[in-house]
């Protein structure tokens, strides 16, 4: 497969930008409670930019920010639908999968002395799966409400398909990435990063606040 990744990776950082200034311009229209997320979103976004031109400049390593840029971006995640949560029930779910996500800190940072200098990928899959069973929780929560009316213009709705297809779509390219091509490796993550920024996007753009 003839797929430039230099090429991909400047495409990637120019649709970062364009989908950060849309967020920027589209603040008033964000409710608060979304906040957690787009801090999060920023946040990866922000340290995948500053990455980039950090290794383009230095060619030294970038792990140690890309570990802490995620850790803080799937706390707020994970906080994100803590406080979407009303039913008691998944709002005590999703705090025990707070626990869990720190805990799952501690255990890594205390046996292993090198945890910041070298990207886990073991954490990274726990991570993903707390948010994929939050996801799969909100959506639960979502379609027996009365929100399931007005799904088009939910925000969190379209925050949720995003994360879902993007987190679940990047497992199988990061466990099968020592398998697969260089190639085809940067062209599954550049077509996810893609659908993940369109339906953003798209959420943003639907999104119809509920008056209080």
């Amino acid at each position: 497969m003839n797929w430039d990744v230099e090429i991909s990776k400047k495409v990637s950082m120019v649709i970062l930008v364009i989908v950060l200034m849309i967020i920027f311009w589209n603040y008033k229209k964000i409710q608060k409670v979304n906040i957690y997320f787009f801090s999060g979103f920023v946040l990866l976004a922000v340290i995948d930019l500053f990455c980039y031109f950090y290794f383009e400049a230095t060619k030294k390593p970038t792990d140690t920010f890309y570990i802490l840029g995620i850790f803080g971006a799937f706390f707020l995640y994970l906080t994100y639908y803590y406080r979407l949560f009303y039913i008691q029930f998944l709002k005590k779910t999703q705090l025990l999968f707070l626990m869990i996500f720190w805990i799952n800190i501690g255990v890594m940072m205390y046996f292993n002395p090198d945890f910041f200098s070298h990207f886990s990928f073991s954490i990274f899959y726990v991570n993903i799966l707390l948010l994929t069973f939050s996801v799969i929780l909100f959506l639960y929560q979502t379609f027996n409400s009365d929100k399931i009316f007005r799904i088009k213009n939910y925000l969190p709705f379209w925050i949720s398909v995003a994360c879902l297809i993007f987190y679940i779509g990047i497992i199988p390219i990061i466990f099968f990435r020592h398998t697969v091509s260089l190639n085809i490796y940067f062209f599954i993550l550049f077509l996810l990063n893609l659908i993940n920024n369109a339906i953003i996007i798209l959420g943003l753009i639907l999104n119809k606040p509920e008056k209080t």
